[in-house]
């Protein structure tokens, strides 16, 4: 009876570096909890860290514990630093038993347990079963301490796939404070029905499901604990049509039930993986009911050239891919984030270019710019020196070269990366943006390079840049190469600044400030019934001091709103439009920017068009 109780008692750690802060780890939850339902006699301490804390600190924080056995969840993202911290901690605590899984560690590990004779287990593969038995036959063994005597020989164990029916659920009862202020990860399925060769997924065959039923309550715990954003790690959600919409209807009835939709934010969003290319026209339909602020769709495009997809083993319709983001773009509902991969082999520098052009034409509201990593394990790092694929020998294992494209043709697509984030992905210059790429610019990809190329001359690209100081880079860029556009530019670099800032006053070189005036000319807008009709209901219900809060205007030209009307701005970047008939102030065209109701995804808020007959 003593040992029993001694054994129940026994500490173990499971610890995880993640990225950030508000990251969280699913896999220690998972390991946990199937131990915990097998009956595993120990104690588990659940410990996340991430890569930016000090080795230090956090090897402290394992040693206060006073545990004798601790597992790591192992990733490209956190690999450098976990080995670092497993060194450290045996240092400081020789007897430690410490096993290592995860992706990062599943392939190529004869050579990394070599070079780490300080690690003692690696499970490779799916671990909840392998490492519930190595822990309970350490746990059952005498010896397990300073000598090692007794401890199983074999260090490298296979994992061993699960029946997902049987799995637990990874999260734990205090689930709301254990996640507070974090994103959380939730799977409905393991596997991926593609064959994509830089994915790991492409080494498993066929998509395994967790139980619908099982996967609802899994929402429902997360959403009862006011969880702000839940990611799916299902690498394809949509790889069966009619379960992804069962679960799409029971997210947005069960969110429409808790009153979600009556602030205009929903308190839980869900991001989602798909495969856009095989969207069935009934999820389509479903979708573009969906209220807006509650699904986010990551589309992974990779490329759109015939010979890179096929170099890659990646099957996608570009016809079908591109009907369907379009047709979720223009209802603008659900936020589409849609990734290229910069890096594959086939891959020119001018391919990518025209691959960049046709993404960024789709109208998504996130363009996410990624560089190849050749993971262990997967095809392309199998490959490397056939397809000439020279990669970073140190983790993420970057690409740094291929056959088709030099080193500096991808350190140029690191710099426009950093401007498509500055300036696209910001969303604070959309009405400027579509002013250069319709107007001045061959393509998209041709102003983005351009941009950067400015940043390179100047340094600029070396240095982390304030929101402000960004219009005025951007006003500084135009006037230096684009002097005759420099007008009406100014004004929709304004009207980019006004719908975006909500009380900061007007940069030195925005035209038309209204001085003194402001707040008159504003009254006598808000106080037209007309104007005021043009408003959502929401903010018309405001406080006359709520009101002159929440709402900001600004003068233009008359080019400037024949731009702005002439038809062919995206949906989701259109605002409603007013005829009065009067003048108001010195001027007969107006626009009034409705903070209090903006897009749940880009922050952009609605605006209205005053014009005088």
């Amino acid at each position: 009876m003593e040992r029993s109780q001694q054994m129940e008692q026994t500490p173990v750690a499971l610890a995880s570096l993640n990225a950030k802060y508000i990251h969280s780890n699913l896999a220690v939850d998972y390991l946990r909890s199937y131990c915990e339902a097998r009956q595993v006699p120990a104690v588990f301490h659940i410990l996340e860290f991430h890569i930016n804390e000090p080795v230090e600190l956090i090897v402290g924080e394992i040693l206060s514990l006073g545990v004798d056995i601790i597992g790591f969840s192992c990733y490209i993202w956190n690999i450098s630093e976990t080995l670092h911290v497993i060194s450290r901690l045996k240092l400081a605590k020789p007897e430690m038993i410490v096993i290592i899984g995860g992706p990062e560690v599943s392939y190529e590990t004869e050579a990394l347990m070599e070079a780490h004779p300080e690690i003692d287990y690696c499970i490779t593969g799916e671990g909840e079963k392998s490492f519930a038995e190595l822990l309970t036959n350490l746990l059952s063994r005498e010896g397990t301490g300073a000598n090692g005597q007794g401890m199983p020989k074999q260090r490298i164990i296979p994992g061993e796939p699960v029946d997902l029916a049987e799995l637990p659920s990874p999260y734990p009862e205090n689930i709301g404070e254990r996640y507070r202020n974090k994103l959380v990860y939730l799977e409905t399925s393991r596997g991926c029905p593609f064959n994509c060769q830089y994915c790991l997924s492409a080494n498993t065959r066929g998509v395994r499901y967790f139980p619908r039923e099982r996967v609802k309550d899994e929402f429902i715990k997360l959403m009862d604990a006011g969880i702000p954003q839940v990611k799916l790690i299902d690498r394809t959600f949509n790889a069966n049509p009619k379960r992804a919409l069962e679960i799409f209807q029971f997210l947005v009835d069960e969110s429409s039930r808790r009153g979600a939709f009556d602030s205009g934010k929903p308190p839980t969003i869900f991001h989602f993986e798909i495969s856009a290319d095989i969207l069935t026209e009934e999820l389509l339909a479903y979708l573009a009911t969906v209220p807006s602020g509650l699904f986010q769709f990551e589309i992974g495009i990779q490329s759109t050239t015939p010979a890179v997809l096929d170099a890659i083993s990646r099957r996608s319709e570009w016809n079908q891919l591109a009907r369907n983001v379009m047709a979720l773009a223009e209802r603008g509902n659900v936020h589409l984030h849609l990734d290229l991969i910069a890096g594959l082999p086939e891959e020119t520098y001018a391919s990518f270019a025209r691959s960049f052009d046709d993404v960024y034409g789709l109208g998504g509201h996130r363009i996410q710019l990624g560089f190849l990593k050749l993971l262990k394990g997967s095809g392309l790092r199998r490959r490397s020196k056939e397809l000439g694929l020279v990669f970073d020998p140190y983790p993420p294992y970057e690409i740094i070269s291929t056959a088709s494209m030099s080193a500096i043709d991808l350190i140029r697509l690191k710099e426009i990366e950093n401007v498509l984030e500055l300036y696209h992905n910001s969303h604070r210059f959309s009405i400027t943006m579509e002013l250069l790429c319709r107007r001045v610019y061959s393509s998209p990809f041709a102003f983005f390079e351009g941009l950067a190329g400015y940043f390179r001359e100047r340094g600029l690209h070396r240095v982390s840049q304030s929101q402000l100081t960004l219009y005025n880079l951007f006003y500084q860029y135009l006037r230096k190469n684009h002097p005759g556009l420099l007008p009406l530019a100014a004004e929709t670099l304004k009207f980019d600044y006004l719908r975006t800032e909500r009380h900061r006053p007007l940069l030195s070189w925005m035209p038309d400030k209204l001085g003194k005036d402001y707040k008159d000319i504003l009254r006598r807008l808000l106080d037209h019934p007309d104007v005021s009709a043009g408003l959502h209901p929401a903010t018309r219900e405001l406080s006359r001091r709520e009101l002159s809060q929440s709402v900001r205007v600004g003068k233009f030209s008359a080019e400037f709103m024949e731009f702005l009307t002439e038809g062919t701005l995206p949906r989701r970047l259109k605002g409603n439009s007013v005829v009065i008939g009067e003048v108001i102030g010195n001027s007969s065209n107006w626009v009034i920017f409705d903070h209090h109701r903006s897009d749940p995804w880009t922050k952009e808020s609605a605006y209205t068009l005053v014009l005088s007959e």
